[in-house]
Formats: C-alpha cells, structure tokens, sequence
C-alpha cells in the first residue's frame, strides 16, 4: 500500500471525492485500492458511484441504465470466453477457418451436444488421457480425469479436453501462469497485458496419468485452492520463499526457463498472441452489445475488464490456453498476492482514468453528440461525420492518458500487427452475424427522420393505441434525451 501513499500532491486542490460502489464484491483488497485512491466507498444497492466493482457478470440492463460518466469492471456478454463451453465452441469456430493459427488449446469437446464424439476418441485413443471439467465452475471444483468411457462420471454441462501428458517441469512439479489481461475497451478492442502475474505449482511429483493416479489432484491439478489444502503446502511469504513456495511470481519462473536455457522472450509474445486470437472470436459481439446499451459513448471507457488467463506449457515450452476467468479470484493469503492483486487492480483504474476531469469532459462530449443527433438542420450525413470526428479525437486523448501512465501493464492490441489479427475480428463477426441470423437482414442505413416520412399505404389497417395519441403541451414530458443519457437514475 505504501506504493501509492505519496499520490496526492502538496497544494493540490481538493476534488469531489470519487465514490467506488463495493456491494457486490467480497475481496477486501477492493476496498484496500478505494482507500489509496482516497475515494468514498459505498456498500449500497444503489446508483450513486462512479465506479461500480462487482464479482458477476454485468446485464445489458445494468449498462444500459448506467449515467454516460459511470463506469463498472465487466463487459456484459464476456462469458462467450469466460465459460468454457462458449470459449471452446468460439476457438473452435476459428480453428476450422485458421487451424495453424488457433493450435493454442487443447482438442475440446463440449458435453453432453458432444458426447458421442467424445466417447468416440476415448475408444479410439486408449493411450490418451481426457480432462472433464463443469462449465461453469472455478477453482479445480468437480474436475476429474478419464483415460476410458466406464470413467465417465457427470456430463452434463460439462466440458472434456485432451490432457497435456507432458508439461514442462520444474522441480519435478508441475505449474501454470495466471496472466493478468486488462481489456479497456471493445469498440475498438484494447487489450493490455500485465507484466507480473502468478505461477501456480501442484504440490506432488508429476508422473505421468495411470490408472492408479488418476484422482491424485495434488499431482494433475495447479489450482491453489486445491493445493493449499496439502499439508505440503509452502506459503510465500517472504523474499526465500520464491525458489521453493508453490505460488510464485511469474517474473521468477520466467527467470528460472532462461537460465534453463530457453527464450523467454519469444514465449512471452506467443503468450501475447494466445491473449489477442482469444479476445478476437469475443470483440464482435461485444461491441454490438455495447453500441446497443450507450449509443451516446464515444470514449470506449464505460466498462473495463480484468481476466485471468490460464495459460500452461508443455515439455516443449509451448504454451497452452487451459481457460480464461471474467472473475478471477482477488483472494489475498499472502505479501505476495498482496503485492500483485493490488497493483494489478490500482493500475487498471489508473488506466481508465476515472477522475472528476475526464468525467465533466464525458459528459460534455456526450451533450455535444446528443445535440447534433436532435439538430434538425444538419443533414444526416454531415452529422455522422462530426460524430466519428468526435469520436477519433476522444479515442486520441486516451491514448495519450495512457502513454502518460507509468504502470506494469502493457498495450498489446491496437499495435504494430494490428492488420494480421483483422482476419480473425472479421471470421468472428461472420460467425455471429450467423448465429445471431442478423446476416439475412437488410440493414437500413437511412436515418431515422427519412424513415418517418414513408407513407404508409392506403389499405393499412393499423390499430393506434391509446399510448401513441398525441399528446398536449401540457402533458409531454419535460424530461429531453440529454437527460435520459447524462444523468440517468441521478
């Protein structure tokens, strides 16, 4: 904490406190980061925050009701990665298209749509070993491993994968990374990638899957929540213990390959490379969810989003992509996770840039684009070009916020291979113009005061409710759209 304490400069004039709403999580270490950037915090169910900090996924409701200068820490629809069902039915949509390009995950079946192919190469692979995991759980919960179909136990909203047999090794044990990804924006996409994480070891020797060792979680499993359990554990608690604890920083493990003798730098821009690919099959419907829910925002900053990306590496040093949190766990057992969990979470708000400045400004750009939308005067067109005009210099301007800020995390997408990921965005929003059938719909793009003035035909028999009578001076709503966006449930 005392990092961050000097933040505050002398004669520096007071602001509005900035209020953080914390009802929806339980990791103290939330409320740790409030308190160093000396906002207020909040445990009400209510509206009044400025930044709303929850540990379930966020509703189109939740954002669409949300006031333009609001800002919470999920992106509603982000379970098309964070559950491992939709991840691999998105990998796996991509891998037919771009097979040596999306080889980063294990073969993956999705039970029980799937089972039959799954039980399928069990008969068929007897030497191979499968990994069945719930689709929606965390922390190493009701995973179990298969080498036959008798060993099948639950399957339904399940998922199995190919087992990876021969990790790369250290001490004998077997370890995964927990890499911390930051998505900034969908609209367009913004991935930054932290620079320190977490390594997660298992607790027993690593042999090879047999029958006899099939259920030995402490040997197959990374999780810490499984492996804190064993009376083995080794806590890391202080400078000696990182050579030896079983979480460890992921800059010393990485250290530890390169003394090994391998690359680490070519590993880390694979890793990048899984992150990007695995965000691309998400963007396009994220971004459509969004425009729907704040068709007023043109900064990109209303949610943000840290993920947990577990990646593991093979005998090879190849690394693999086993899943990706939308909540991963803030959990604080140690200096170290202190440490980590904290800068990760503060940089990420530092980043967004969420201050009292850039909220005025927000909202200001807000009224701007509301006015030009309601402005008769304009024709349609000229106003879309002011509004992507708008929107080009509120994007320059966090940018260069950005570049300004002096963290551990690092910009990853847009940047110089920006053009080579723009095929798997556009076999993404191919694949969900599909499954959402908004393929086969002819898009109107005139504007609205040009639909209005189509004449409906003379046999039209439509029924006028009652609502849509006009209605008196009197009776009409004093409430204008600027209000509705700017300051909604204010």
């Amino acid at each position: 904490m005392s990092l961050y304490l000097n933040m505050k400069k002398k004669g520096a004039k007071s602001e509005k406190k900035l209020i953080m709403n914390v009802a929806n999580t339980k990791y103290e270490i939330i409320k740790d980061v409030a308190s160093i950037l000396r906002w207020s915090i909040s445990d009400k169910q209510d509206q009044d925050w400025d930044l709303l900090w929850t540990d379930t996924a966020v509703s189109t409701e939740r954002l669409s009701k949300m006031r333009i200068a609001q800002k919470i820490n999920h992106f509603p629809g982000m379970y098309q990665i964070a559950r491992k069902n939709c991840m691999a039915l998105n990998l796996n949509k991509l891998r037919k298209l771009y097979p040596s390009d999306y080889n980063f995950y294990p073969m993956t079946w999705v039970l029980p749509i799937e089972l039959t192919d799954f039980i399928s190469a069990l008969s068929h692979n007897k030497s191979k070993t499968f990994i069945v995991k719930p689709e929606a759980s965390s922390q190493g919960r009701g995973i179990y491993l298969v080498k036959k179909p008798e060993d099948l136990q639950e399957t339904d909203h399940y998922i199995a994968q190919q087992y990876l047999t021969k990790p790369y090794l250290i001490d004998g044990l077997k370890f995964d990374f927990r890499i911390y990804v930051l998505v900034a924006g969908c609209d367009p996409l913004k991935i930054f990638i932290h620079e320190e994480g977490l390594a997660r070891f298992a607790t027993e020797t690593y042999q090879a899957p047999k029958k006899r060792n099939l259920d030995q979680a402490f040997m197959h499993l990374t999780n810490y929540a499984i492996n804190k359990n064993n009376p083995g554990f080794i806590q890391n608690q202080e400078a000696k213990d990182e050579k030896i604890a079983h979480k460890r920083r992921l800059s010393s493990v990485l250290l530890r390959i390169e003394e090994d003798g391998y690359d680490v730098v070519a590993l880390w821009d694979k890793i990048c490379d899984i992150v990007i690919k695995t965000l691309c099959t998400v963007q396009p419907s994220l971004a459509h969810v969004y425009r729907s829910c704040q068709p007023f925002d043109i900064t990109n900053s209303m949610c943000f989003e840290i993920l947990g990306f577990d990646i593991i590496l093979d005998h090879r040093l190849k690394p693999w992509l086993l899943e990706v949190n939308h909540s991963p766990s803030f959990t604080t057992d140690s200096v170290l996770d202190t440490e980590i969990k904290q800068k990760v979470i503060f940089e990420a708000i530092k980043i967004m840039n969420i201050t009292t400045k850039s909220q005025k400004m927000q909202e200001a750009q807000c009224k701007s684009i509301c006015e030009l939308r309601a402005t008769t005067s304009r024709s349609w067109k000229n106003s879309t070009e002011e509004r992507q005009m708008a929107k080009k210099a509120a994007l320059e301007r966090r940018d260069k916020h950005e570049k300004r800020q002096k963290t551990g995390y690092i910009k990853i997408y847009p940047g110089d291979y920006e053009n080579y990921y723009q095929k798997f965005m556009s076999a993404a929003a191919q694949n969900w113009h599909v499954y959402t059938g908004s393929k086969n719909r002819k898009k109107d793009s005139r504007p609205l005061s040009a639909k209005r003035k189509e004449p409906v035909p003379e046999d039209a028999s439509i029924p006028r409710k009652k609502s849509l009578e006009p209605k008196s001076k009197e009776e009409r709503s004093s409430k204008t759209i600027l209000d509705v966006y700017i300051g909604r449930n204010k």
